[in-house]
């Protein structure tokens, strides 16, 4: 019998004194998976389940309208005979509940994203014919510009945002500024899904 052959000078002599292990097949597929991908991603769990019970015209009127009008009648300037008179917030509990205004306001522009809300109810009519769309014809609009609508939504939350900073602030002349913009954020939401294309035109917008 001839002697075995010598080992190839490319192989490393250290690997000749390790213990020779047999994987199963199934073992040697998962190490080699493990090692190739890496460890598993972890599992993220069930997505969120949004229940948007209440229609966009019911949201409009309990929550984002009434907060809008406090930040709006928060300052008040009128010229008189006297001079001018400023009604402006003054203590803690004014500055306080303007904050708590800011908050609904800021994430009623999230609740406006969630997919699934209705627009009104089935009965449901426009109040101001002419001025206003039929609640039908503003879920048309919607759906055909989605994307705009969730900008929309994006808009009065950003808008929010700026209130409560000048809430927090206490600063009257931000507060102001803040509700410029909060107009121009709901004036652009408006004119896009809720007038009609004359209206839309009479506001100085171009109609969708």
């Amino acid at each position: 019998m001839s002697p075995p052959a010598a080992l190839p000078r490319s192989t490393p002599c250290r690997l000749r004194s390790l213990p020779r292990v047999v994987l199963a097949p199934s073992l040697a597929v998962c190490l080699f998976a493990a090692c190739a991908g890496g460890a598993p991603e972890p599992d993220p769990g069930p997505r969120p389940d949004f229940q948007p019970t209440t229609t966009v015209e019911e949201l409009m009127r309990a929550v984002i309208d009434p907060a809008a009008d406090a930040v709006w009648d928060a300052v008040v300037i009128t010229s008189t005979r006297d001079g001018i008179d400023r009604e402006v917030p003054d203590s803690d509990e004014d500055w306080l509940a303007l904050e708590h205004h800011a908050v609904r306001l800021l994430e009623s522009g999230n609740l406006l994203q969630i997919e699934g809300r209705p627009i009104a109810a089935a009965d449901s009519v426009s109040e101001l014919p002419g001025i206003d769309l039929e609640p039908a014809d503003i879920a048309v609009r919607v759906a055909g510009q989605y994307d705009a609508w969730l900008r929309s939504g994006r808009e009065l939350h950003d808008a929010g945002v700026v209130v409560l900073e000048a809430a927090r602030a206490r600063s009257v002349d931000a507060l102001l500024e803040s509700g410029d913009r909060l107009d121009a954020a709901c004036e652009s939401c408006h004119s896009r899904f809720w007038y009609p294309p004359d209206a839309a035109e009479a506001e100085g917008s171009d109609p969708p």
